[in-house]
């Protein structure tokens, strides 16, 4: 019988209590298998835990998802990462739960002209005879609660609208997570094969997409949270922060400034940039 040759994928987190405590939960609760469960436990962790590509631009690190290495970057440095690594602690955190999860391949659709290689991960959870796509690691614009791929039409989720659209394989996949536009148009998000993934089939695309030179990753910063009031977003060199209906802007100009940001508005344990590059040498 086959054993896999990296088994650090296939380890549970080091300790649990501490995962949900950084998700912003009580680690003595109850978030056994349901439907509001599922719900609270993806909302808490997309407004704990960002969306960010630092190790891949700024501190040009390797992109490791066996969970141990993401417990000691998501909980105790209070960073986040890509869908590869935000998404395999979710599911992580899930399977620490008793959840029937397991994780599927797909290819981005969203704003492209032409089919690009498999390049993203997410989540399907099956509770009670129903499953649902659970994706806390996309980045903005993708649905904030699960979606039920068994129902048909629109589902309302958190003020968005998303339908699944099923298919017969080939490159649009099995099915495509579709968003329904405030001007009455669609937009295809992604496309993902229903077969549940192996965590050895991610290794080479995360090493593919986290060092091509032509990935969005290493073109330019992104660093995204979801917060209570609204979001807080470094775009490149852009602060964002957007509560309600107001959003403010701030340019950031050097490595002190993206430091401040990174440790006080984002609350993360990170390294100082001497050099990166977007600033010219700094010392502070």
């Amino acid at each position: 019988m086959l054993k896999p040759s990296r088994p650090e994928y296939y380890a549970p987190l080091p300790d649990i209590g501490m995962a949900l405590e950084r998700i912003g939960l009580d680690p003595n609760g109850d978030y056994s298998p349901s439907v509001d469960n599922l719900r609270k436990l993806m909302y808490h962790h997309l407004t704990h835990v960002p969306y960010e590509n630092l190790d891949i631009y700024d501190y040009k690190r390797k992109v490791d998802f066996a969970p141990a290495h993401l417990f000691e970057k998501f909980v105790l440095n209070r960073r986040g990462g890509y869908c590869y690594e935000i998404n395999g602690f979710f599911m992580a955190i899930l399977e620490s739960q008793g959840y029937d999860c397991y994780a599927l391949s797909g290819r981005l659709l969203f704003g492209r002209e032409f089919a690009d290689p498999l390049g993203h991960r997410t989540t399907v959870v099956n509770i009670d005879g129903e499953s649902y796509l659970c994706d806390v690691g996309y980045g903005s614009g993708c649905a904030e609660d699960p979606v039920n791929l068994n129902a048909a039409g629109i589902q309302d989720i958190r003020g968005g609208k998303f339908s699944v659209r099923h298919h017969d394989g080939g490159v649009y996949g099995d099915l495509t997570l579709v968003k329904h536009l405030d001007d009455g148009t669609e937009a295809d998000f992604y496309t993902v094969y229903k077969r549940p993934h192996t965590l050895l089939e991610f290794i080479f695309p995360n090493e593919y997409i986290s060092t091509d030179p032509n990935s969005l990753f290493q073109k330019k910063r992104i660093v995204r949270l979801k917060t209570e009031t609204g979001s807080i977003v470094i775009d490149g060199t852009l602060f964002k922060r957007k509560v309600g209906n107001e959003v403010f802007e701030e340019e950031i100009t050097t490595n002190k400034r993206l430091y401040e940001i990174l440790t006080n508005d984002f609350n993360m344990i990170v390294p100082r940039l001497t050099f990166s590059t977007d600033f010219p040498r700094e010392w502070f």
